[in-house]
């Protein structure tokens, strides 16, 4: 068993059986993202069975546009971690709006082109939808990643459940996902691809059934409803009662006919790959004039408009810059840490300085005696934003006080 050698900055989401977090390579200078299962959750049992058969499987995947898993294991306490790499990004529903066709096809293109590859290693997601991609920034905008391979499958291998479960998510779950979990193929990642692009034209998923039989009757019988894409944002509550509703919707004919093709009930009926439903979108979103590509794709954030951090430890009278491009900052005693600063009280891995989204961050990494920024307490798990102006703020680690300031 082995303790995970990364410091927790803040959780990114919480499960049924396990929770997410942000957190800090120290001795690597960077960011990562650790899974952990709760300890009451059994080393036997059916979810840490998957847990680790995740993360033994994504530890030898090298496709491009899925994320990196770089180890494993099971600490001292019985909680098995998976770490893996970190991605400064957004969901796409965040960033794609309704009736952008070219957004749409960047995404459908990068996916897909990551699922052929998967599907080519003989490995099936089986569980694809919106929640499980993120757009990473990039200087030319952005580039989709797969971020979740939870109950992915080698397509060789017999499946774990029994004939007839359901595993995956109902909305973007094939018609032959609902009848046997056992027996699907490449067709069905697909299928939920094109359900993901729907979904993110019209802002809403094409079957929306009130419960789990409803989506399922939906999915193997009814044919897939036209695309309605709001032209105009709807109304507000009162607006709309009094002046009613202002929603407009563009037709797509032929994006409606590439649907039908892409969620066809017969797998055999659809697309033979990702990239040839992919250039099928395209086509199709150009036909219908839903396509407008920027001038020149925009970072999703802004870069930093100082690019360097300086720290003084006003009672040593000691000065360090960082270039914050090159990673996140540590401050403590530890020797492994970017900014030492020496005291007993101080917690070895004290706190830390980091770039995400745009914005400078500092969190106190659960530290034994706390952090205070600007006369405030920090909470741990609960990171607050630096000036970036080139302000200077002040930081008291217990009895060491930390003046940090943007610089060029």
């Amino acid at each position: 068993m082995v303790d995970c050698p990364h410091k927790r900055i803040r959780p990114l989401g919480e499960g049924a059986v396990g929770d997410v977090h942000l957190c800090v390579d120290v001795f690597e200078r960077r960011l990562v993202v650790v899974k952990w299962l709760r300890a009451e959750v059994h080393e036997d049992s059916e979810a840490a069975i998957r847990f680790t058969r995740e993360a033994d499987l994504m530890l030898g995947m090298r496709a491009n546009g899925l994320i990196r898993v770089e180890t494993w294991n099971v600490d001292d306490y019985g909680r098995t971690w998976m770490a893996m790499e970190f991605v400064d990004g957004l969901l796409p529903s965040s960033v794609i709006r309704p009736g952008d066709g070219w957004a749409v096809h960047r995404l459908m293109e990068g996916v897909g082109n990551c699922l052929d590859e998967l599907h080519g290693e003989g490995v099936l997601h089986r569980d694809l939808k919106p929640d499980n991609v993120l757009l990473r920034n990039r200087p030319d905008g952005w580039e989709p990643v797969i971020i979740d391979l939870g109950i992915a499958k080698w397509l060789s291998e017999e499946a774990a459940t029994t004939t007839g479960s359901v595993f995956g998510t109902p909305h973007y779950m094939s018609p032959e996902q609902f009848r046997d979990t056992k027996h699907v193929g490449p067709a069905t990642d697909r299928y939920a691809l094109a359900v993901v692009a729907y979904e993110l034209l019209c802002g809403r998923p094409p079957f929306n059934g009130r419960s789990l039989p409803d989506l399922l009757h939906l999915h193997m019988n009814a044919p897939v409803p036209p695309l309605r894409i709001p032209t105009v944002v709807e109304a507000g509550e009162d607006e709309a009662t009094l002046h009613g509703s202002q929603r407009e919707f563009a037709s797509a004919l032929h994006v409606d006919a590439f649907m039908q093709k892409a969620m066809a009930k017969d797998p055999r009926a659809r697309f033979s790959s990702s990239r040839e439903q992919s250039e099928a979108f395209r086509q199709a979103a150009m036909a219908d004039r839903l396509w407008s590509p920027p001038p020149k794709p925009e970072p999703l954030f802004p870069l930093l408009p100082l690019p360097a951090v300086e720290l003084t430890a006003t009672r040593e009278d000691k000065t360090e810059r960082f270039v914050v491009s090159r990673g996140p900052i540590v401050l403590g005693r530890h020797e492994a840490s970017q900014f030492q600063v020496s005291s007993r009280r101080l917690s070895r891995l004290h706190a830390c300085i980091y770039s995400h989204r745009g914005q400078l961050w500092l969190a106190d990494l659960h530290s034994q005696n706390g952090t205070v920024f600007q006369g405030r307490s920090l909470t741990p798990g609960v990171p607050v934003p630096l000036p970036l102006d080139g302000t200077a703020a002040s930081i008291r680690l217990y009895d060491q006080e930390v003046l940090v300031r943007c610089v060029e």
